[in-house]
């Protein structure tokens, strides 16, 4: 038996796999695509050196010009990274990676100007309207471009704390912002870091960064210099599963499955090979696969990547075990607090339905919907909606 619309269900789907087809841009960590919650979310709890950076571009010369901008990312109690960590801008809600810090945590760029850094799925017109534009020009900042937005970088399954960025008068174009720190969150044995990557030799180290700079942009480049990682450290679990993300964009799933083995067998602690083996199995609609990998990233840390839960759940969904999708669903939607994902709501609703919750079915909707009024399906939601509270009122009246 299959529960709800069968319409909105293969929508649901199609929703899902075409996130999958995304989710690189996690990678591990936890980067835009991140379901909203405390996965790479800004921290204002332990305010960073320098919380609120001044930037002083001259009030008077109101020619836009180039601004770089240079500070450092450790991790809570002054660690260093083992592996390199993307920085990013928000500015009016909007996210922008800018750059990479090194495995010493340093990272300077020339703001707005590193298109090589950016996954597909990202736009910065919103945020940049006045840098260089992808024909190669440069038109630099003016000082107001920055008002409102913030640095932080970004690891899956660790807080950040947060920049402010403020303009003020000054002359100066180069300025130190200070000090980023990342705040694993809970105690779950699983990493996002593989331990492995802390005994890599320096030539498989500067091989890897060099790839995971260069993997949005040039992905052939980067499976070279992944492949000289892996050839120099076999053990190079964090290596091997960017090759393991690299095969699988290109549905080479085979190849990708063998990698992600390779990174597990070197760090079973490894949170990120089980996510991408997962990734795949949806892909592929093989949904026992999907629940037993989505579960091992669940038990590993389950809050390195909450998308885990939406995928559990469909999988369960899937399966007809009604009971561990309703869990899933339910926790993956108190985790995403910025509705990135809103199509929960219409799982839910569907597995309220299956248990005669119709008031719950026509609730979920309605939720859904004050999220994604301008749905192509709202009229159609609506009368689901509607039907449901029409059999919640004749179900209290038997």
């Amino acid at each position: 038996m299959v529960l709800g619309s069968s319409r909105f269900i293969t929508r649901l789907l199609v929703v899902i796999v075409l996130f999958t087809a995304v989710a690189t841009a996690q990678r591990g960590s936890g980067s835009k695509g991140s379901t909203g919650g405390p996965t790479g979310t800004p921290s204002r709890s332990t305010p960073p050196t320098n919380s609120n950076s001044t930037l002083n571009p001259s009030t008077t010369d109101r020619t836009a010009s180039p601004l770089f901008i240079s500070g450092k990312v450790l991790l809570e109690g002054g660690g260093p990274l083992p592996e390199p960590v993307p920085i990013e801008r928000v500015c009016n809600g909007t996210t922008r990676r800018e750059a990479y810090a090194d495995t010493k945590g340093q990272f300077g760029f020339q703001l707005g100007s590193n298109f090589t850094f950016q996954d597909a799925s990202e736009d910065d017109s919103h945020t940049i309207p006045n840098s260089q534009s992808r024909n190669g020009s440069n038109n630099g900042f003016r000082p107001n471009d920055l008002n409102g937005c913030e640095l932080r970088a970004v690891l899956a399954g660790y807080q950040s704390t947060s920049i402010i960025l403020q303009t003020l008068g000054g002359e100066s174009w180069q300025y130190e912002v200070g000090t980023i720190f990342l705040k694993r969150i809970g105690n779950a044995p699983g990493t996002t870091i593989s331990v492995t990557s802390m005994a890599a030799p320096k030539g498989a180290m500067h091989a890897y960064e060099k790839a995971q700079k260069v993997m949005a942009a040039k992905p052939d480049e980067a499976e070279k210099e992944l492949n000289k990682a892996v050839k120099s450290y076999p053990r190079f679990a964090a290596a091997w599963t960017l090759l393991g993300d690299i095969h699988r964009e290109r549905n080479q799933f085979d190849a990708a499955r063998e990698e992600y083995a390779q990174a597990i067998a070197a760090d079973p602690e490894f949170v990120n090979p089980n996510y991408g083996l997962a990734i795949i199995a949806v892909q592929q609609k093989k949904w026992d696969e999907v629940v037993r990998f989505s579960d091992q990233v669940i038990k590993l840390n389950p809050a390195a990547f909450p998308m885990a839960y939406f995928l559990n759940a469909a999988a369960n969904y899937n399966l007809q075990k009604l009971a561990p999708a309703e869990e899933s669903a339910k926790r993956f939607k108190s985790m995403d607090t910025q509705h990135s994902h809103p199509d929960v709501c219409l799982l839910l609703s569907y597995l309220y339905s299956a248990k005669q919750d119709y008031a719950g079915a026509a609730h979920e909707i309605r939720e859904y919907l004050s999220i994604r009024p301008n749905s192509p399906d709202a009229e159609s939601l609506k009368n689901e909606a509607k039907r449901f509270e029409d059999l919640s009122v004749s179900a209290k009246r038997d």
